[in-house]
């Protein structure tokens, strides 16, 4: 494309909105982060059947006539046996998730459009991995601190008398959520490099389209 038909992209709607979107994006991804925290600690995922309590990945809580009772393994951020492997893919999502709202400084030292791809790159492994936990988490439902929880019919992906709570759903949402915001940096990305050419200067003085 010759520097006028580059001129005349700089004039666009898109470029004129570009930091509107690019904070937009951001601030999606700021609160998905805060989302991932919040569903990762929270032993919401599942519901007790006749209110029994709940549970999560890292804690059971039991409902008694003095309140709410939660208890989990002693360790710092150590998640209950039966659901390991999916904690351990949900925290990887967060790090992830983390990780490309951090990669947001290299714009101010790289290529926009590569630092978007970036980011785009991680947010679409952390969707992977967010999608694995959902999948793999029922997996732990068979397991003797859980059975108790619903009624002993728990089972491998049968929850029985229990029933999926808001943080479960919220894990779920998560995943979809982290797969249009990769969609939405690839975008960005790929719209940045067509006006940021490596060999178009926008900025240089007498360039023309007679100009080599």
């Amino acid at each position: 494309m010759d520097p006028t038909g580059h001129v005349h992209l700089y004039e666009t709607d898109f470029v004129q909105n570009g930091r509107a979107v690019t904070v937009l994006w951001a601030s999606c991804t700021l609160f998905l982060g805060i989302l991932e925290i919040v569903v990762l600690l929270q032993p919401t995922w599942v519901l007790g059947g006749e209110g029994r309590g709940h549970f999560g990945l890292y804690q059971l809580c039991e409902e008694s006539d003095w309140g709410t009772e939660c208890r989990g393994p002693q360790g710092v951020l150590e998640p209950l046996p039966a659901f390991q492997t999916a904690a351990g893919f949900m925290l990887g999502a967060l790090l992830l998730v983390l990780l490309s709202l951090a990669s947001i400084v290299l714009l101010w030292f790289c290529r926009s459009g590569t630092v978007y791809k970036l980011c785009a790159w991680l947010q679409m492994t952390a969707a992977f991995c967010q999608g694995l936990a959902c999948i793999l988490f029922p997996d732990g439902w068979d397991s003797p601190a859980v059975r108790p929880f619903c009624n002993y019919r728990s089972d491998r992906y049968e929850l029985g008398s229990c029933s999926v709570h808001w943080g479960f759903i919220l894990a779920i949402l998560g995943t979809f959520d982290c797969l249009v915001l990769s969609i939405l940096a690839f975008t960005l990305g790929k719209r940045r490099d067509a006006l940021n050419p490596s060999d178009f200067q926008p900025g240089k003085k007498g360039l023309s389209a007679d100009s080599p």
